[in-house]
């Protein structure tokens, strides 16, 4: 049985990112997997404006609520779930946080990670891309001996591997967004944003529309075999950083 761990910044990540990956992996595949979630976040900043009172640990046990009721849908139990406290919005790359993923990666020792994109990518969150860059970094300077999982980045610009998926399932990717009712001010019309997104993505797999783009990420040795963005690429990233700097953010 293989061993895989989705890490997220915020409890509501994995939903938009990765739904028909995982929901694959958990409730179809005739190969059995060991999916585990690592949620660095609560998210307990993640709230509009004009109910800042809710914010902090009474936001952040809702979410966490959400986040489990999530996860249920694809068979995914509470105990494979770890948080590791880190406050909303606070996420660094520092030793801090890369003790913290150091400790659990070596507790776990999953065969495949799942992670946030740390620098090509359109949604330029900070806690998003920190969590990658953490990632990466535990694995490119090898800080847990013996140990060499496949790494895949999600939110990515210049995939190199795509899950495809049919028209009718989209529904149901949505409606489990839907479940962190406490984020509704983010999912309310979501729908039209995730389907042009997989639809983009969709475009790389023959004889499918939609798919979900992902990026096989080479540390160590074998960052020779990174992908390198082409030129439309280049441009979108590009204006993607002048729209959106790399600046603390709530979610």
């Amino acid at each position: 049985m293989k061993k895989i761990v989705f890490f997220e910044a915020h409890p509501d990540d994995l939903e938009f990112y990765c739904f028909h990956l995982i929901y694959y992996l958990c409730k179809k595949s005739k190969q059995e997997y060991k999916v585990k979630v690592g949620s660095v976040t609560r998210g307990e900043y993640g709230w509009p404006k004009h109910a800042k009172h809710f914010k902090g640990e009474r936001l952040g046990n809702l979410r966490t609520k959400e986040l489990y009721n999530a996860m249920s849908v694809y068979g995914i139990p509470s105990k494979d779930i770890h948080f590791f406290g880190i406050i909303d919005g606070y996420v660094q790359f520092d030793s801090q946080t890369i003790e913290l993923l150091k400790k659990y990666l070596e507790k776990e020792r999953p065969d495949i990670i799942f992670g946030c994109e740390p620098r090509n990518t359109y949604y330029r969150h900070p806690d998003h891309m920190n969590v990658g860059k953490v990632v990466y970094y535990i694995l490119d300077k090898g800080f847990i001996e013996d140990y060499h999982p496949k790494l895949y980045f999600y939110g990515s610009i210049g995939v190199n591997f795509c899950w495809p998926f049919k028209k009718k399932e989209i529904s149901l990717a949505v409606n489990t967004m839907h479940i962190h009712k406490s984020q509704m001010h983010i999912w309310e019309g979501i729908g039209r944003l995730y389907k042009l997104i997989t639809r983009i993505y969709g475009r790389h797999v023959k004889g499918w529309k939609f798919a979900e783009g992902f990026r096989r990420a080479y540390y160590g040795k074998n960052t020779y075999k990174n992908r390198r963005l082409n030129l439309l690429e280049r441009i979108f990233l590009s204006l993607c950083v002048a729209v959106w700097p790399e600046k603390v953010t709530r979610h």
